[in-house]
């Protein structure tokens, strides 16, 4: 069977064409596609710690060596209540979450979860120890301050916006 030299033309095209659309798109077959990434939405972590979960875990500061405040929430998956104690910044507090029950900072009257002392600027991670039943993770809890107004009511001795300006620049004008 003999092909005529313009069908032979147009097969060659074509599997050029193929050539070079599977060149082109080759990447994506392999790449992992961000739209596909499972992360946490939040500011604060997430991290499940076998039947405790830790969600939206966040310290709220104003500055370094200033107090903090724990927000967030821990669940208790399991069918038996467990102690948590959690170490930050030289500071300790113990916590028992019921079976099936949660336990959220924000929501605390009595223990506020505030950190005296904080060694670690807001924008930074602050080494926290969970001790779950004698079994301690720690993890890189992250410090933020009231810039974002949803936690401006949890700064210890609350919060006090920054000024838009400059002292030196509002004195350059007034030609002092």
């Amino acid at each position: 069977m003999k092909f005529a030299p313009k069908n032979r033309v147009r097969r060659a095209a074509a599997a050029s064409a193929l050539v070079a659309m599977l060149s082109v798109s080759g990447c994506s077959l392999v790449a992992q596609q961000s739209t596909r990434m499972i992360y946490s939405p939040s500011d604060g972590i997430v991290e499940d710690l076998e039947s405790v979960l830790l969600r939206n875990i966040m310290i709220v500061g104003t500055n370094d060596g200033e107090a903090g405040r724990f927000i967030g929430t821990i669940a208790n998956t399991g069918d038996e209540p467990v102690d948590i104690t959690i170490d930050a910044g030289g500071t300790s507090t113990d916590i028992t979450v019921e079976a099936q029950g949660q336990f959220k900072f924000e929501d605390e009257t009595d223990d506020d979860a505030t950190l005296e002392g904080l060694d670690t600027v807001p924008g930074s991670d602050l080494p926290v120890d969970f001790d779950v039943d004698g079994e301690v993770t720690t993890i890189g809890v992250p410090i933020l301050d009231g810039t974002l107004e949803e936690y401006r009511e949890f700064v210890p001795g609350g919060y006090t916006p920054r000024p838009s300006e400059p002292a030196a620049t509002t004195e350059a004008e007034e030609g002092e």
